[in-house]
């Protein structure tokens, strides 16, 4: 079996990083993957072992499609194709146009209700890179924050500063236009993270913090497949009361991540692409 995954272009996001690991998984397993990209060249931020190649010919067994604006190039594809719900928002309308001419597969629950009848593929995170820290960290007068900070208006940054800025005892630490090598330290370099996004996705930079070990505070939108590995509030208020609290550092809930790890992501695409 052959597959290809079209996406925009091979620069640092998250969702990009999916279509890599999960290829990486694939050659692992003598799985032949490629990356369709209308912007191709070398990966120079991630380790890619599968093949880069142009969008000029589209080809593979199966064909996976995520990004809206990439459906254009269907009518060119040969292969069998899947569309791979990844992101919310704007881009809703541009699945529904294309929903029930291709078998879907979502990335997070919350999708059900716009795509009832797809596969659910949850996850993921390279649980092998983003691990907590082997020895405890060292003790400081702070309580380090972190957060993403992030130009999109639906990923809270502004908010989160606004809320938690000028807190006694809280570091606030913005995670941004970190190399690929740097993002696992810098996880485990913190003790909290805030995930405050509002258009429908799979929260990557949340799941990377939880297999780091660090304890994740949300009200919830896009974690409810892992809600109980968080500490959710309520509202703005709520947010700020709670790193507001004096026994802060008593309030650690991390959580493993191992059930979303690449690995099962790929043992479940493997089961729909052959079924």
């Amino acid at each position: 079996m052959t597959v290809g995954a079209v996406l925009p272009h091979l620069r640092c996001f998250g969702g990009i990083r999916r279509f890599l690991e999960i290829g990486n998984c694939m050659v692992d397993r003598g799985i032949g993957y490629t990356i369709f990209a209308r912007k191709p060249g070398r990966c120079k931020w991630f380790k890619f072992n599968g093949q880069i190649r142009d969008c000029s010919k589209i080809k593979a067994d199966i064909i996976i499609f995520s990004y809206p604006p990439n459906f254009k190039l269907m009518s060119r594809a040969m292969g069998r194709i899947f569309v791979y719900v990844v992101a919310g928002g704007k881009y809703i309308e541009e699945y529904k146009a294309v929903y029930g001419k291709y078998p879907f597969i979502i990335n997070n629950r919350v999708f059900k209700k716009y795509f009832p009848k797809s596969h659910l593929v949850e996850g993921g995170v390279n649980v092998y890179r983003f691990r907590p820290p082997e020895k405890p960290k060292p003790p400081s007068q702070k309580v380090r924050v972190l957060y993403y900070d992030a130009r999109a208006v639906h990923k809270g940054s502004d908010f989160i500063r606004h809320q938690l800025s000028g807190i006694k005892g809280i570091e606030l630490v913005p995670l941004r236009g970190l190399s690929d090598e740097k993002l696992p330290g810098t996880y485990r370099s913190c003790d909290f993270f805030v995930s405050w996004e509002s258009r429908e996705g799979w929260p990557n930079t949340a799941v990377e913090a939880l297999a780091s070990g660090l304890t994740v505070v949300s009200r919830g939108f896009n974690c409810e497949p892992f809600i109980d590995k968080i500490i959710k509030v309520q509202d703005a208020k709520h947010l700020r009361r709670f790193f507001q609290r004096a026994d802060i550092r008593t309030k650690r809930k991390p959580g493993n991540m191992d059930e979303f790890s690449w690995e099962l992501v790929v043992d479940k695409l493997m089961k729909i692409f052959k079924g």
